[in-house]
């Protein structure tokens, strides 16, 4: 009985395998017969060589035959490129010229070819930008049919991801719903990252230890009831670096580069390259402001930053310094969301020291730190969103030397979302950020700012922002701002980047101007 039912199943699988060997022979079959007539029936479309301005001749015909890929993805052309139609033009024996760049040259190529439509085009890249033009004339009607022009920056996407993109624009097949992600060079800087880190956050806790009075840990109790503002006094609501200043000092949408790090410490995983920024502030009459910041790659999709910040007043009677360490990882995709994303977390340790004087009725070491968290998400290539939970959670320890009163309390929490949006064509470009602080408690308040920065020329930027807490006392901060950017590759950096800015609220008190440097490698 066994052995039957053995030899039944082995049966049964046999009949299982030829059935579906079978169909499979079937479907190639049908498949082969289907894609033939497709073919058959596919418009006949000519390539032309690509005119390229700022490319090598190799890296040229590798665009052009990448062109050729691209418009056979489509599945709509049957496509003949250069060497197709050189042997068509040797096959007729006619003598004519494929070094055409006008619709009319073209269509006289096409008529005497008998193909239904020609596209051709060309590349412009610098080392900023790179630009693609593509036109495609339907040779019946004597039109041209289609035409698409993208301009992005080099970082952004590669030359070959562009083109792509070119042409599926053409084709109605780009809808804009997600970023053309480029694929991220292979990069090995891990122990840059170890170093900086451990360097940053060592120096923290070095001056935490020995400034802050960190490890003091006996607190007065008669302070654990003492309840709290949820009005945020942290140093870092002030607009260290100028361009984030003259942009109404709503960055974390904006925040890939290394102003950015202070910002949103997801930006780091966007960051175009090694970048180091200094900037200095003289604010509301009495502050002088210090910043250095550093942004690089640690890995393909793993960005890192650090920051040093010193602020005191001019009569010395308080002193602030922080370092924050930044670190960020890049999704291709953030499900259940269709955009690549990035996810970042800083780490934040300092003091605030009031030093023993006669203009000062107390003296204090305070150790603060904190955790931020951001996101970052470029939803496509002219648009990006980005949220950031600051202080969450954010500590200081008040250490009174004067009193020898010693107590905890922590910073309230800040939720901060953002975006931006940019347009333009190559000489100039237009960049739109806004930002708003969400109250979530009830002494906070709407923070609103954004900005606006048109770029001439390629070297030149010019900025307008705005800021206002939503309650009735609050002024508006009007906000100005330039930048001029310096090709320094002759010399040793990639670029120098000056930003100035300068903030004015309609209290007409207490000013404040920012000067920053960008250096990138």
């Amino acid at each position: 009985m066994k052995r039957e039912q053995m030899n039944h199943n082995k049966n049964e699988h046999l009949l299982k395998t030829i059935f579906s060997k079978s169909i499979l022979v079937c479907i190639i079959a049908f498949s082969a017969v289907f894609a033939q007539d497709s073919t058959e029936s596919k418009i006949s479309l000519g390539v032309l060589k690509l005119e390229t301005a700022g490319m090598s001749v190799k890296s040229s015909l590798a665009l052009s035959a990448s062109l050729r890929n691209a418009l056979l993805s489509t599945n709509l052309y049957k496509v003949y490129n250069h060497t197709k139609i050189q042997a068509l033009l040797t096959q007729t024996k006619q003598e004519l010229s494929l070094e055409c760049f006008s619709p009319e040259c073209v269509m006289e190529l096409g008529e005497r070819l008998g193909l239904d439509k020609i596209i051709f085009g060309c590349v412009d890249k610098n080392r900023e930008y790179h630009e693609i033009i593509l036109t495609m004339v339907d040779i019946k009607s004597k039109r041209v049919e289609k035409s698409s022009n993208i301009k992005k920056s080099v970082a952004s996407i590669t030359t070959d991801s562009l083109l792509r993109l070119t042409v599926m624009r053409m084709h109605n097949m780009d809808t804009l719903k997600t970023k053309s992600v480029p694929a991220d060079p292979e990069t090995h800087n891990a122990k840059k990252l170890f170093y900086t880190s451990g360097l940053c956050m060592g120096l923290g806790l070095l001056l935490a230890a020995v400034d802050g009075g960190l490890f003091d840990l006996n607190l007065s109790k008669q302070f654990d009831t003492f309840s709290l503002s949820d009005i945020s006094s942290s140093i870092f609501q002030l607009p260290f670096f100028a361009r984030p200043a003259a942009l109404g000092d709503g960055y974390i949408a904006g925040s890939n580069d290394a102003y950015g790090v202070l910002y949103n410490p997801a930006g780091t995983a966007w960051a175009k390259g090694p970048e180091v920024a200094l900037g200095y502030q003289y604010g509301y009459s009495m502050l002088n402001n210090f910043s250095v910041s550093y942004v690089d790659k640690a890995a393909k999709k793993v960005g890192f930053g650090q920051c040093l910040l010193y602020s005191a007043d001019v009569d010395n009677l308080q002193r602030d310094i922080y370092f924050i360490s930044a670190l960020s990882y890049k999704f291709t995709r953030l499900y259940p969301l269709p955009w690549p994303a990035s996810i970042g977390v800083s780490v934040k340790l300092g003091t605030t020291n009031s030093p023993e004087s006669e203009n000062a009725t107390a003296s204090q070491k305070t150790f603060c730190g904190g955790l931020d968290f951001g996101l970052f998400m470029p939803i496509n290539d002219n648009i990006s969103f980005a949220a950031v939970l600051n202080d969450a959670p954010g500590l200081r320890k008040v250490n009174n030397t004067t009193t020898e009163i010693r107590y905890l309390e922590y910073e309230p929490i800040r939720f901060n979302l953002g975006g931006t949006f940019q347009t333009g064509h190559t000489d100039y470009n237009t960049f739109i950020i806004y930002q708003g602080q969400i109250p979530l408690y009830d002494d906070q308040h709407w923070h609103l700012s954004g900005g606006i920065e048109q770029e001439l020329f390629r070297v030149i930027k010019l900025r307008l922002g705005l800021k206002k807490i939503a309650y009735a006392d609050s002024p508006w901060l009007i906000t100005g701002g330039f930048s001029l950017k310096v090709n320094t590759e002759s010399i040793a950096a990639k670029y120098l980047i000056l930003d100035g800015s300068y903030q004015y609220n309609t209290l007409v008190v207490f000013p404040s101007l920012n000067i920053s440097f960008r250096v990138g490698f």
